[in-house]
């Protein structure tokens, strides 16, 4: 019914569901993003089939997209603030990603998976993707400690599941080598303060010398994407990691946004969309029906370890840090959607053979993974809104009882005449 039609025709199509349907969330009380979403199921194959999965255009503007997405989550991060939390979101990203991943392991191991894939499923659950950042933002809410911790956390967790991943494939192809082990950590250490610091400097100084017009200020910002995804990569780990710390780096160098100005106009409007759009064309509606039906198991384990190993991590989080039950909730459902490095996890998992020609992982898993990010990014970004919104009122009642509170300044005495 649609072969026949344009590219441009298909594009139009996109950027009109994309402008209307988040519009049409928001006016039902749901996060705008699941309206990229639901763009996806409709103009993917399972539906219409508007948009084709796999081409190269598409492929490069999402996975730039997903990249852009994480740059702005690093540098919406306000970096003075941060650095009072540090040191709790470091203790968050450790248990936040030590609960799912106990219980990911334990799931995969009990279905009859091997040691080293059960690691791996650990570690795929334990990642989160911060899918509810621009809804906190419309919110006034990314200067809250119990975001920002839950924000910085997702730099331990996305690095570890990464970390991970690289062992786990070493060792189902090659057997277990202390030596790969310890050059993957080297590296990591290496790349870290290189992207923190390195690259910050070198854009800084691009930035200064040649960025005296919006274009070329985008194109080196652009660059600067690039080469730390590439860096990542290189190390095995997903662009996404280095995307996240040039958002920190260039937030460090260039204070103020007249930097990035005219690539978040570009991001927001052709880019991120992509990104959550090309999500909705995983749905397949005969897969997902039939994983459920004939290994219901596999889909509702990862689910409750996912759903329990997250809320364990926040509930700690919480009685360590003296939050409130507002804030406890806000943090686990921040952290609850699984997209970006859970489906490249499972994905890599999926290709990965050994030596007897063995997949590490079989399709209905990845199914189930499916059902999984599914589940999340709807749940995820709507229970961050509810809750969100819940801590706004409170703050501006907190506001408005202050201000009830102050004394009225006295008035100036009339001199005599």
């Amino acid at each position: 019914m649609f072969e026949e039609l344009s590219h441009l025709t298909r594009l139009a199509i996109g950027l009109l569901l994309a402008i209307f349907l988040p519009r049409l969330m928001e006016r039902i009380r749901l996060p705008g993003v699941l309206g990229y979403i639901l763009a996806g199921v409709i103009l993917g194959p399972c539906v219409t089939g508007v948009l084709t999965p796999g081409g190269p255009v598409l492929e490069v503007w999402a996975e730039l997209g997903k990249l852009l997405f994480m740059f702005f989550v690093g540098f919406e991060i306000d970096i003075d603030e941060f650095k009072k939390v540090r040191n709790k979101a470091a203790l968050f990203g450790g248990l936040t990603f030590l609960f799912p991943f106990a219980a990911g392991y334990f799931v995969g191991y009990m279905l009859g998976y091997s040691w080293v894939a059960s690691m791996l499923i650990g570690s795929i659950i334990a990642s989160h993707t911060l899918l509810a950042h621009p809804i906190l933002a419309k919110l006034g809410l990314l200067e809250r400690e119990s975001v920002l911790i839950a924000v910085g956390g997702t730099i331990f967790t996305d690095v570890a599941s990464m970390l991970i991943l690289a062992v786990a494939v070493s060792i189902f192809q090659f057997g277990f080598s202390w030596q790969f082990l310890l050059t993957e950590l080297v590296e990591l250490a290496i790349y870290v303060p290189l992207v923190l610091f390195g690259l910050s400097k070198l854009a800084r100084r691009w930035i200064v010398h040649y960025g005296e017009t919006p274009e070329a200020r985008v194109c080196i910002l652009l660059v600067m994407l690039a080469v730390a995804a590439e860096l990542a990569q290189l190390i095995q780990l997903e662009g996404i990691v280095g995307a996240f710390l040039v958002g920190l780096a260039i937030k460090r160098t260039l204070r103020g946004k007249f930097a990035v100005e005219q690539l978040e106009v570009l991001a927001k409007a052709l880019f991120i969309p992509t990104f959550f759009l090309t999500t909705g064309f995983l749905l397949d509606f005969p897969l997902l029906g039939k994983t459920l039906t004939t290994q219901p198991q596999l889909a509702i384990g990862l689910l409750v370890s996912l759903v329990l190993g997250k809320w364990l991590g926040a509930f700690m989080i919480g009685k360590i840090c003296n939050y409130s039950k507002l804030d406890v909730r806000l943090i686990f459902s921040i952290t609850l959607p699984q997209m970006a490095a859970t489906l490249a996890s499972a994905v890599v998992g999926y290709s990965t053979m050994n030596a007897e020609g063995e997949r590490m992982f079989d399709l209905e898993f990845v199914n189930g993974v499916l059902v999984l990010v599914v589940a999340t990014c709807v749940a995820g970004p709507i229970l961050s809104k509810r809750w969100g919104r819940m801590i706004a009122e409170e703050i501006k009642q907190e506001e408005a009882a202050e201000k009830k509170a102050e004394p009225e300044p006295a008035e100036a005495p009339v001199p005599p005449e």
